[in-house]
């Protein structure tokens, strides 16, 4: 079952990612922005950009997270391929309003990013980033993968603009919102149910 809401997750992800972020020309952080930014450019496959951009990151959590790493490199390589065959069929009918875009897209993405990393997994950039630095120092899941995702916008200012820009931190704000959700809701319903046995039995 784990495996099954990994690749949902991951599919997850990878639509929204293609019907929210990229037909408004703004983006996600880390990695996964970096992609989209050479996609903007040069339009090349989002598949490959992502490949290549989470090599560097792979290769660290291989010597340092050995564990982490064989947990999410499948799923770096299985984003990879669903966004890179995905591409030509979802960009033409996705999303163009950078509201719905960045708002609902970013929560989207957040949801499924959330997901992976209560499997323990990652698709790799900002969220294996974070993933590695809340291990390492504790930091909150969502709080470090917003940290880590936002170190590229100074670059993207020269690359889609500011207002794109703007809407692109909007995203990852959203996403890291969704990552919150996801990590908070079942610890609130252990909490209820536990209240409610310890009711029914008192």
């Amino acid at each position: 079952m784990r495996y099954v809401f990994i690749f949902l997750a991951i599919l997850s992800f990878g639509v929204g990612n293609l019907l929210f972020a990229v037909p408004n020309n703004i983006m996600n952080g880390g990695a996964t922005g970096l992609s989209l930014m050479t996609y903007y450019i040069f339009n090349t496959n989002i598949g490959f950009n992502l490949f290549l951009f989470n090599l560097p990151l792979f290769i660290l959590a291989f010597i340092f997270y050995r564990s982490l790493f064989y947990k999410s490199v499948v799923s770096m390589i299985a984003l990879a391929l669903v966004v890179g065959s995905l591409q030509d069929f979802l960009i033409p009918f996705g999303i163009h309003n950078i509201w719905i875009g960045s708002i609902v897209g970013g929560f989207w993405m957040g949801l499924s990013v959330g997901v992976l990393a209560k499997c323990n997994a990652s698709v790799g950039g900002g969220s294996l980033l974070g993933k590695m630095i809340n291990q390492r120092y504790g930091y909150s899941l969502s709080k470090s993968i917003f940290y880590s995702d936002s170190v590229v916008y100074p670059l993207s200012l020269f690359v889609i603009g500011g207002r794109e820009t703007l809407f692109s931190l909007i995203l990852t704000a959203s996403s890291a919102f969704g990552v919150y959700v996801i990590s908070v809701l079942p610890q609130k319903f252990t909490k209820e149910k536990h209240q409610a046995f310890i009711e029914d039995n008192v």
